[in-house]
């Protein structure tokens, strides 16, 4: 028996040595692991479609401590309307990044693991605007992991007229209480990021908003999160190349 049977899905991949890949797998009971994926990156492997980038299934694995050595894979999903679009390739290049970034290595956390999985089928299978999805998760990621912003009142004075939202901060403020550091904070922004941190998980997509709102709400759930994690990540500047946007 495999020292190590779980559900999970590569979130990594990277080349280790000749015809090897270095597998980073977010699996169910685990959190993060690393596992070597011996021949994986030769022509006539079996192992090739098993050892790609958002491969979902049940993996068998040996060893362990640092690092696993994958044995079997059986593939349950491998997100091809994902793994087919550059674009929301890119995207959830970024979205495991920032989620690698925040839970590190060994670390359990399943309901994380089924939001990042949750972001996969919506882009996948139910065509989820892809701006959407980002801010969606960029929010839900911060508020899993213990920075949850806070938008009940004014953060400085307790208000209840809200104006901004405060990215150093992370709450929501009032006119008066409003600094440089703030972004204003529309009654419709408030109203979804009201919905997004208070529904179950499943269903934090489920609210309409146009193209407006998405852009001033990824505007707050961005810099929030590019604040609190101190860091610049290439992946997020490779998926605004892909968009054609520029900072």
């Amino acid at each position: 028996m495999p020292d190590l049977h779980t559900r999970g899905i590569i979130i990594k991949q990277n080349d280790y040595g000749e015809g090897n890949r270095m597998l980073s797998i977010f699996a169910e009971g685990t959190g993060i692991i690393k596992a070597v994926g011996y021949g994986a990156k030769k022509a006539k492997s079996s192992r090739v479609a098993s050892s790609q980038f958002l491969c979902y299934g049940e993996f068998e694995l040996y060893g362990g401590g640092e690092i696993f050595t994958l044995k079997n894979v059986n593939v349950k999903d491998a997100f091809l309307p994902v793994s087919e679009d550059i674009i929301k390739l890119s995207l959830c290049a970024y979205l495991a990044d920032i989620t690698y970034f925040m839970l590190g290595q060994n670390n359990p956390d399943d309901r994380m693991l089924h939001v990042f999985l949750n972001a996969l089928y919506a882009l996948s299978y139910r065509n989820e605007d892809i701006f959407k999805v980002k801010s969606v998760y960029e929010l839900k990621l911060m508020a899993i992991e213990g920075y949850e912003p806070f938008i009940s009142g004014c953060g400085v004075c307790g208000a209840n007229t809200l104006a901004a939202f405060d990215i150093s901060k992370g709450t929501a403020v009032c006119p008066a209480c409003r600094g440089r550091d703030c972004i204003p904070l529309s009654e419709s922004v408030y109203k979804a990021m009201r919905f997004i941190l208070s529904v179950e998980d499943r269903k934090m997509l489920s609210f309409n908003g146009n193209d407006v709102l998405i852009e001033r709400l990824g505007e707050i759930t961005e810099k929030y999160f590019l604040a609190q994690a101190d860091k610049n990540f290439a992946s997020l500047d490779y998926f605004k190349t892909m968009c054609g946007i520029i900072r």
